[in-house]
């Protein structure tokens, strides 16, 4: 099982953006969190096997109006084990970042 910590900027911003993820964490079978980081960007701890994060990864790096995709960063972090995917108001404190 993988984790990773994805860092997406764009215009991602109050997009509906973090709800997409959501969609389709839950479609590829990927739990975790979706959330603003501080300077209007997305932030998403994603868990799950190596190929529904794969699924999932190409996921957000599709564009839809009104989002645009600017930058991916992609880290690997401890495993962290999470139920559903959830998107949340604010950045979690609790998790394991890079």
């Amino acid at each position: 099982m993988l984790c990773n910590k994805i860092h997406i900027t764009g215009s991602v911003y109050k997009t509906g953006f973090r709800y997409y993820l959501k969609a389709k964490a839950d479609f590829s079978g990927v739990t975790g969190v979706v959330f603003y980081e501080d300077d209007k960007s997305v932030g998403v701890i994603a868990s799950g096997s190596n190929e529904n994060i794969k699924k999932f990864l190409e996921f957000c790096k599709e564009e839809f109006s009104p989002v645009h995709i600017d930058h991916i960063k992609i880290f690997d972090i401890p495993y962290q084990e999470f139920s559903t995917f959830e998107v949340v108001d604010e950045k979690p404190e609790t998790f394991y970042f890079s």
